[in-house]
């Protein structure tokens, strides 16, 4: 039988947590530019993609979603199972590592939320072996015990799995799944690794500084195979997302993804869709 003291600390723990998630959800104010989550596929993807720059300002929304977005996003896949399943096979990738078994179907999933680390580093610029694979940045082993996501991916292109797609209790993710349990399982949520450093421009204490480009090609790489992944399991191109405008209006919102190449992230997606069609 567990000690008293024991489970007293656990009630304290359970009890703080959920007092501090009600005071976010309590200190949420609606904001100009907050995006409209009832529009269109597209004019969702619009506002949700706009840059993200430091401290958690926020870009204009696009004009604009880049091919192939523009005409996939909300639109059912063309891709089959079968033909990925052929493909991650030939690539040497396993199911297990982008997001779970591809046998399963998404039925609840809507929008595909990319988030970075935020790994804050004590110096004044940046190791020259963040991109490499014996860096403990890349180690992805130590991190999918954290269940704070779905899918981690590092700066070498490997991913890992923390909770599958279809899992019925899925992370939060963001401030928005902490105040809205019902709606979370609409949110598939993707970690990219990236370190930070301090802006020591500014007095108080930062994790301001990431690389630019945040993210390197294979990392985007692997980013659009999780992302197609996600969508041909759903039957739908999923909605793309930043997870710094879903919390728009909430109070100490995060400001990632840092330095996201938008562009790079959706040519590697055209050519991922090209080798899976002639695989």
């Amino acid at each position: 039988m567990p000690h008293p003291l024991l489970l007293s600390l656990a009630f304290t723990i359970l009890c703080s947590s959920a007092i501090a998630a009600q005071s976010i959800c309590s200190r949420f104010r609606p904001v100009p530019g907050r995006c409209d989550l009832t529009g269109t596929p597209v004019d969702q993807a619009k506002c949700l993609l706009r840059s993200v720059k430091k401290f958690g300002n926020l870009g204009a929304p696009l004009q604009e979603l880049p091919a192939p977005f523009d005409t996939l996003v909300g639109q059912p896949t063309s891709i089959t199972v079968e033909q990925l399943k052929r493909f991650l096979t030939t690539k040497g990738i396993r199911e297990a590592d982008v997001g779970g078994s591809l046998s399963v179907k998404l039925s609840k999933p809507t929008y595909f939320v990319i988030h970075d680390t935020s790994d804050f580093l004590e110096s004044n610029d940046f190791p020259s072996t963040i991109d490499d694979e014996a860096s403990s940045l890349n180690n992805l082993s130590r991190r999918v015990s954290k269940k704070v996501c779905h899918v981690y991916i590092n700066r070498i292109g490997q991913s890992a799995t923390a909770v599958v797609f279809e899992s019925p209790t899925p992370p939060p993710g963001t401030k928005f799944g902490t105040c809205h349990r019902a709606q979370r399982t609409a949110f598939l949520h993707i970690e990219n690794i990236q370190p930070r450093i301090r802006d020591r421009s500014v007095s108080f204490k930062n994790d301001a500084i990431a690389p630019n480009p945040g993210f390197t090609e294979d990392q985007s790489k692997r980013l659009a195979l999780v992302y197609l992944v996600a969508s041909v399991r759903s039957g739908k191109w999923l909605i793309p997302a930043f997870h710094s405008p879903i919390d728009l209006g909430y109070p100490d919102a995060h400001d990632d993804p840092q330095n996201f190449n938008l562009l790079t992230w959706a040519i590697k997606l055209s050519e991922l869709i090209e080798q899976i069609k002639e695989n």
